[in-house]
Formats: structure tokens, sequence, C-alpha cells
């Protein structure tokens, strides 16, 4: 089978979008991480994955973006991190076949770290390890950390994939815009430095997902800079707009085909993987396929 680096060299490698939004959509309480229901509604989770694959994705993320301890003892799964990982993978590999690529989704603890907080990064550390040691026995081709706001935390994860055998590992932080303009993580850390030090832990591909207040040429900016300093291909999945919020439900404004417009710039700006966030469907990526011109999968 072609790997995702040896896809990415020939193609732009089209990605899914949002699972926690469309889960919702499917009936999960907002507010609530949706991982739990690899266990508890497994054929939920498959249509959310069948959907973005009949849109054309390749890469196929798996439902475990919250699924290390802390995230899912809020929904009482605190004590089954293996079970509900392994099925995330299970699960998305066996929509996806031999012809599309897994990636085993690991995003932030959701803790504060030490020292403004009481987790320490080595007990965070050994909590993404649990995920990826069961995301990789569950039939992942790679891992995908992401929404990452903590470059600490992100080498945390990229390093517990590796040491679970991972084959590819691409890591996305999650950038905002100050007042003066300046686009950096919560914690700081401009694209430049970002990319430099995901390189530097392990990741193939480096790139930003989610977001605030990101405009497309803010995106193209992000992918520029992220390839100049980190050297390798730059993945995006921005989210479809600036949620606002009806009867406690976000909602997303941008529409499948302003969506894929403003990917246009990003793709030109040199972008590998592109997909989508919060609030993007099966639809937002239906309309990038169309723009990028692929009628057909990959062999």
């Amino acid at each position: 089978m072609t790997t995702l680096l040896d896809l990415m060299r020939t193609r732009v490698v089209l990605a899914d979008g949002a699972m926690g939004t469309e889960l919702q959509r499917a009936g999960l309480p907002s507010g609530q991480g949706g991982d739990w229901w690899c266990l508890a509604r497994p054929d939920r989770v498959e249509a959310v994955h069948k959907a973005y694959y009949d849109a054309g994705a390749t890469v196929i993320v798996t439902n475990s973006f919250g699924a290390n301890r802390w995230g899912l003892d809020r929904s009482g799964y605190g004590g089954r991190v293996e079970d509900v990982n392994r099925a995330a993978a299970e699960i998305a590999r066996r929509i996806g076949g031999p012809t599309a690529i897994v990636l085993g989704d690991i995003g932030p603890s959701g803790q504060r770290l030490e020292p403004l907080g009481p987790v320490s990064l080595e007990e965070v550390r050994r909590e993404f390890t649990r995920q990826a040691h069961a995301l990789v026995a569950g039939g992942v081709d790679g891992v995908l950390v992401e929404t990452m706001s903590d470059l600490r935390e992100s080498v945390a994860a990229i390093q517990a994939a590796r040491e679970a055998g991972a084959s590819v590992v691409a890591a996305a932080m999650t950038f905002g815009k100050l007042p003066n303009r300046r686009v950096q993580t919560l914690m700081g850390s401009s694209p430049e430095a970002a990319a430099d030090g995901l390189r530097a832990a392990g990741a193939d591909v480096v790139g930003a997902n989610c977001g605030t207040g990101l405009t497309a040429e803010d995106l193209a900016s992000v992918v520029v800079a992220m390839r100049a300093a980190g050297g390798v291909p730059v993945l995006i999945k921005p989210n479809a707009g600036q949620p606002r919020w009806v009867e406690g439900r976000a909602i997303y404004d941008i529409s499948p085909a302003a969506f894929a417009e403003n990917m246009r710039r990003v793709v030109e700006a040199g972008a590998r993987i592109v997909g989508g966030c919060c609030g993007t469907t099966p639809a937002h990526i239906a309309a990038l396929r169309e723009m990028l011109g692929q009628s057909d999968p990959p062999a």
C-alpha cells in the first residue's frame, strides 16, 4: 500500500473533516467528548467515517481525540483507555479498507501542566503512550497529534507515538491571531518555532488545525512559515469559520463552497494535506475534493 509520505510526493492529500460536531448532529450531547461512542455507539462513529470516505477523503482520522484517562473520566470510561482507542482504530480501519490512510488521533490532555498546574509532563506523556500503543495495535497507519497549544505537550505526544511504533507522525498546533495581527499559539509559539520544535521531536508532517480568527491569508502564511522552518510537508485542517452559539450548540457558517475556495490559497501556499476541523461536514470535504480536481482516489 502507498504510504502517506509517498502519496504527498505525488498529490495534495485530502483528509476528512470534523468528528465532534458530526457526532453532535447524530445525537451526542453538546459539550461531551464523543470518544466513548467507539464502544457505546460504534455504528454512529462508523457512519461519520463512511460519509467522509464517500466524500473523497483519503486520510481518515480516528475518533480518539480526547481518549486519554482524564477525557474519558468525564463519561465514566476512564478505566478503558486501551479499549476505546483500539476500537477507534478498528472502526476507522474497517471503513477505510485497504485504500484509506488511517491516522490515530491524539489531542491535548486537557490538563494544566507544571509549573502552572498540578500535572507533570511525564504523567501526560505516559497517558499519550497508552493511547498510541492501543491505536497502533488497532491497525492505524500513523498518528496525528492535533489541536495542541503547548509545544511541550505536542512533543510528548510525538515521542509517545514513536515509542509505540507509529510509522508516520503528523503534528498540528492550533493558532490564534492577536490584536497586533501576530499569529501564535495560546502558549506563545510562532508557526516557525512550532514547526522547528515539532520536526526536532520527530514529526514527519507539521501543521495547523482548528484555530481562532484566522483568515485564508493567515493560514497561507502559516504554511509558508512552517515549510521554511520545519523543512517537512505541512497539514492544514481549519474550522468552518467562527462558531455562533444557538440553544447551546455551536453553529459554523462557512459554506462548503466558500470553505473550498478559501483553501485554494492554502494549497497554493504549498500545503500537502488539507481537510477540515470543527464545523466541517462531508459536504465541505466533497467541495474541497472538487476544488483539488481529484475525481479518483489514489491507487
